[in-house]
């Protein structure tokens, strides 16, 4: 057991005894438990590496676009939670802090590479998306073609968004958090799916 699921089963047994629930009810509040405290860690871990990186405000736009494609199209999985949030933090941390080197610089003077990486990304969704893991399969075909429709949908949503925001700091951490998610998309981070 891992240290999350540890915690969300302690807390869980309180609420439990509490409101005196049976175990299909205490597995879900468990599982929501779980979820909230790794996100809740994860935000704040991104927080202290971008305050103490100096590049909070690239690493949570990153972070946010490619957190929210992944929700939809899935992607490479680490076999514990903590193992995830780690490595993500570390990535989208790095992203961050290249995104705003990128910025500082200027060294994407043209709007038409975002397009180029994004149109990448559409292809890479279209091809890949959703991808599942052991632990979390994806059984429903409907599911599966409303997965793939909503997570190209967020690719052209995010073109859009970066075609009308004047914000390039923005518009290259949007693109890059996106890029980076449509990787984990790839067989190669999937062997056995």
């Amino acid at each position: 057991m891992n240290f999350s699921e540890n915690i969300s089963n302690k807390l869980t047994e309180i609420i439990a005894n509490e409101l005196d629930l049976n175990s299909d009810k205490k597995e879900i509040i468990a599982y929501a438990i779980e979820n909230l405290f790794l996100f809740l860690l994860g935000f704040f871990s991104l927080v202290f590496l971008g305050i103490l990186s100096n590049s909070l405000f690239s690493i949570l736009v990153a972070a946010a676009f490619g957190g929210l494609l992944r929700r939809v199209s899935g992607g490479a999985h680490f076999d514990t939670p903590i193992k995830c949030l780690v490595f993500g933090s570390f990535i989208y941390t790095s992203i961050g802090i290249v995104a705003k080197k990128i910025g500082e610089y200027n060294l994407f003077s043209s709007e038409g590479a975002f397009y180029v990486i994004l149109s990448i990304c559409l292809g890479l969704v279209v091809l890949f998306a959703p991808v599942d893991s052991d632990s979390k399969p994806i059984n429903s075909i409907q599911l599966k073609q409303t997965l793939k429709i909503i997570s190209i949908a967020f690719i052209i949503m995010t073109l859009i968004v970066v075609y009308f925001t004047d914000n390039l700091l923005f518009s290259v951490s949007a693109v890059m958090g996106v890029f980076y998610q449509c990787i984990t998309l790839l067989p190669l981070f999937n062997k056995g799916r």
